[in-house]
Order: structure tokens, then sequence, then C-alpha cells
């Protein structure tokens, strides 16, 4: 009797045992015996994809991918028939491939499910299946070999550490976690003088793991569900900050707020980065320790030797910068920092069409590429200004006087015969002296967008682009 799973594979961080091209990142044999639908070891009987490749010495060797066959010595985890074919991507042509196995050779298989539909599963690259022979297997082989008898329960296990911008984690010790089961069962633990906690024997299941942050601390996330395979281990991991923060509006000499700017807080050695919030200007630097600060813009020019610093509440001085002082847990609010002379917020507003002169509602409209306007002159560091249009394509944003832009607008549609089709309106460089209005964008060009190109028509300053 035969069996076929369908896999892919997913490229990761760190360097697993059987791939030479990319790096992956894999969890130890509980975790992966967790995550894993089947584990089994089998024989690996042929595949339907041949590659060659080249040992570490460059002797050329054959390895095979796609349908690969397997007949099944033992399972470990999961159930089937003495023979099993599974899928595995040859990744041939990326960073990660060729991939594949060796006829002949016996294996340690983890196979996983993918998360569209549950029947297919996926082996492959960035894995810990192995060559049963190969050094790296003695790890597999050590847990697997020792499991204890199904029914035992599984385990969890965990970290908790604090950022502190001090160059590396900070664990957490006596943080208290709450583990909820999905019949409302609650399990209390402790991390230790590492920030580490582990509870074993749990039944398995969906838990929600979620933990009492010491006072003065703050989380990206406050809670995480994983789940707990019997005999298993699943793995959780939070970082916290320190609940310091300094806030404010980045604004012009007029005071019009920008909502695209990148912020600098820097205390010797150590930087933090804020960011704006899209809101009348308003900033945020958040999980700031205690400590006495700069604040900065960076000003930024095609000759990098010539960026510098804009520090608040506005000097190019840093003699004359303000000292920000954060005390624990403090916040740091109402600043005004302006902008450097010469930049004025300018909007830019008007509508994106098809090419049939309909309106194209959710569309993105970017401002690309910023330069100055003056030679060698500087720009201020700031994200990519998007906007989507509203439903009848009308779009406005933010540029800044002295700068120039590539404006372009951007969408996807899906077409019966080429499936999804990328469009985008041809690019425009725009320089600001003044808002600009009633701008015209045509989604005439496929493709991805051009982004900067080196020369493209001009709009007058403060005129609308009429096609």
């Amino acid at each position: 009797m035969k069996i076929t799973f369908v896999i892919g594979a997913l490229c990761l961080l760190s360097i697993p045992s059987t791939v030479f091209a990319c790096s992956c990142a894999t969890g130890d044999p509980a975790m992966e015996f967790n995550s894993a639908k089947m584990v089994f070891i089998g024989r690996m009987v042929r595949g339907t994809e041949k590659l060659s490749v080249k040992d570490p010495k460059g002797k050329a060797r054959s390895i095979e991918a796609g349908k690969v066959r397997f007949t099944v010595e033992e399972f470990f985890k999961g159930t089937g028939p003495d023979e099993v074919t599974i899928e595995i991507a040859s990744m041939d042509g990326t960073s990660c491939g060729p991939y594949g196995l060796k006829r002949g050779e016996r294996y340690i298989v983890y196979a996983y499910r993918s998360e569209e539909k549950e029947e297919i599963l996926y082996s492959g690259v960035c894995t810990r299946t192995t060559p049963v022979g190969s050094k790296y297997a003695k790890e597999d082989l050590d847990f697997l070999r020792n499991l204890p008898p199904p029914g035992t329960g599984g385990n969890l296990r965990g970290s908790i550490w604090a950022d502190l911008r001090a160059g590396g984690a900070t664990p957490l010790p006596n943080v208290r976690v709450k583990i909820r089961s999905a019949d409302d069962q609650v399990i209390n633990a402790l991390t230790d003088k590492d920030g580490d906690f582990e509870v074993n024997q749990l039944k398995p299941g969906k838990y929600k793991v979620e933990p009492e942050f010491p006072s003065n601390y703050m989380s990206e996330r406050s809670s995480t569900e994983v789940n707990v395979d019997d005999r298993g281990t699943a793995s959780v991991g939070f970082e916290a900050y320190l609940d310091g923060r300094i806030s404010g509006r980045v604004v012009d000499k007029e005071g019009n707020g920008f909502n695209s700017i990148f912020l600098h807080l820097v205390e010797g050695k150590k930087t933090i980065y804020g960011h704006a919030k899209g809101e009348e200007g308003a900033f945020e630097v958040a999980g700031v320790p205690p400590g006495e600060y700069l604040l900065s813009i960076e000003m930024q020019n095609a000759d990098y030797k010539k960026n510098a610093n804009y520090y608040y509440p506005g000097t190019f001085d840093r003699e004359k910068a303000a000292v920000l002082r954060v005390g624990l847990g403090e916040k740091v609010e109402g600043l005004e920092f302006r902008l450097p002379d010469g930049f004025s917020v300018c909007t830019v507003e008007g509508d994106v069409v098809w090419k049939d002169g309909t309106p194209a509602g959710e569309v993105e409209v970017i401002l690309l590429c910023p330069r100055s306007t003056a030679p060698n002159g500087s720009v201020i560091e700031f994200g990519a200004t998007s906007v989507r249009t509203d439903a009848q394509g009308h779009f406005r944003l933010e540029g800044l006087s002295g700068e120039t832009y590539w404006i372009e607008a951007r969408t996807s549609r899906e077409d019966e015969k080429e499936g999804t089709v990328e469009l985008h309106s041809p690019s425009r460089k725009l320089s600001l002296t003044e808002s600009v209005k009633n701008l015209k964008l045509v989604l005439s060009k496929n493709g991805v967008g051009e982004g900067c190109p080196s020369s493209v028509p001009e709009d007058p300053p403060g005129k609308p682009n009429v096609p």
C-alpha cells in the first residue's frame, strides 16, 4: 500500500545539517518532534527529480527530489503504510538549492503539515531530516530512542528577556507566567535566574501563555498561543522593554505636522529609533531606559560623508542640543521638534484612474527617492511616503518643499488568462515648492513599478500633472 504527501520548503536563518548553499533555523529534536506531523526512519528509494551536486572535495554526486519514495522502517510519530512518498522541493536556482536526498540512504525524516491544508505535509531543506549515519543524527536518535510512552503528555518551555538597549538580551527572573488551557484551566510558572521556565507533562492541546511583566516594562505582545503535542516540547519567547517613552510632534515653521519621520535617540554609543505615528506630526520613541539623551533627525546627502544630524529643539550644533532626561518608566511628552529652515510640509493631492478613465480605488500612491532641489543639498531621512486611494481614486499625501520625488501609483488585478497582473502609472518627477492639487496618475503599464528612473518628465513646481 502507498500513500503520498505533498510538501514544501522554507529557508530561514541558521545552518542545518543537510544544507550547503543557504542557512536555516531549526529547533532541537524535542521542538521539531512537537511541530512535525510525522517522524520516521526510512530508506530513500527514488525521486522524480534528479540533480547533480559537488561535495566539499569537488566530487560530483547525484541527489533526488520531487516525489521521493521511502520504505519506512520505524515510526516515532504518526502512523502509515510501509511505503511513503513525500514531495521534496529541490530549491534549484535559489540560495537553498539544489537540495535532494541520496538514493538508497537511510534517513530520519521529519514531515510537517501545511498551514493551508491539513492533508499536505512537507520536509526537506531547513528541517532536521538527515541521513541516519551522519554525525548530525546522534542528537535526534538519542531523543527518539528515549521517548517516554505515548500518553505521557507534552512539555512547554519558554524564555523572557529584556532589551535594555545595552547590546544584548537581559534575562528577566521571577516573572509569573499564566498558562491557560483550552478548557480554561490555569497553570502558573515562574522564570528562573536565566529568565527561563518549563512545565512538563501537559495534556496535549492548545495553550495561551501570558507573562505578568514587571512594573515599568512593556512588550509588543502580551500573550501567545502554542500547541503542545504528546511527548513533544513547545517553545515560546517574550521580549520586553523598559516603558520609558519620549513623544511629541515634528512640525515645520508654520506648525504643520510631518508624518513620515525617522528619529534617533542617542546616549553615548547607544541609539534607539523613533517613528512617526501618522497623526498631525506625532512621533514616539518607546522602550527607553533611564538616561540622558539627544534627539536628532539625520540629514542625508548624496555623498554620505556629508550626512549631518539636526538636533532637538532645532540646531545643527550638538553643543546646543537639548538634553532629554528619562527616569525609570518615565514618559517625556509634548515635545515640539521643528524642521530645519527651508523645509515646509506640502500636500500632494490628485486622482488615480484606469486606462479607460474610471477611478482606481484602493491603489497605492507613493513618493519615492527624495533628492534635494539644491546642488549638493541634503534631504531629511524618512520612509517612503505612501497612501491608498479612496473608492473614488482620490489620494492625499505629504512631501517637503526643497525636495524632488518620483511619484507613482501601483496595484495588481486578476486576469482570467494571465492570473495576477501588476500595474503601475508612469513615474513622474515632482519638485515641491508648494502644495500640489489635481494630480492625475493613469495605471497603464505592466510590472511592479519603475522606481527612480534616471530621467523622466518633470512637472512644473506647484502645477498639476495632467497627461
